[in-house]
């Protein structure tokens, strides 16, 4: 299994703007990633993995997304480099969520909220929601390190064999170790089946 990390990137528009960015983002702007083997030609997978825990998507990646119709997104172009500046796919996408929905109940989710902002949760025990947001891909507005996905899209994007990413299930979330039975957990490996890893050419 081969890891592509992104290592490094100016955020500070990322950061500081919730609004559409797409205005105001030159496509000029890069990401490092690391590599954890050296081949000439790497072949990235179509979701980088990042601290952050942002969508970076392939150009195949997006063009699904936008055929599935995803609502309030908006697609920032960046260049992908290695650490040497070498130049690896000019073509991927931050997929920058807008009117992230306010949906999650964080007293019931055993949230520890942020200290600056208590209105965000800097970590959660579980997931119970508040509200039905209604979307198909969407971070929450209380707290965008977890990406939530509608089964339908997940179906759609298994359906490709797309790269660098898994589901879960809202009911595996935040249970350490062993995950204990559950009838829903099946059709969810089904479709993580489907997916492919990144390969090398």
């Amino acid at each position: 299994k081969r890891e592509y990390r992104v290592k490094r990137m100016d955020d500070t528009l990322l950061r500081h703007g919730e609004g559409p960015l797409a205005g105001v983002w030159s496509p000029s702007h890069s990401c490092i990633v690391h590599l954890e083997s050296h081949h000439k030609n790497p072949l990235l997978p179509d979701s980088l993995l990042n601290p952050e825990r942002r969508l970076y998507v392939s150009r195949r990646l997006k063009e699904c997304l936008e055929r599935n119709a995803v609502p309030d997104v908006e697609y920032l172009r960046i260049k992908v480099i290695d650490p040497t500046g070498r130049l690896l796919d000019d073509a991927y996408f931050i997929l920058h969520f807008l009117n992230a929905p306010d949906c999650l109940d964080l007293d019931a989710s055993g949230a520890t909220r942020s200290r600056l902002l208590p209105s965000k949760a800097e970590k959660l025990e579980k997931l119970i929601f508040k509200s039905d947001p209604n979307r198909s891909l969407f971070q929450p507005a209380s707290f965008n390190k977890v990406t939530l996905v509608s089964t339908e899209l997940a179906e759609a994007l298994a359906k490709e064999g797309f790269s660098g990413f898994r589901f879960m299930g809202l009911f595996d979330y935040g249970i350490p170790g062993d995950l204990p039975p559950h009838p829903g957990r099946s059709p969810v490996d089904a479709l993580c089946k489907r997916l492919r890893e990144p390969r090398q050419s």
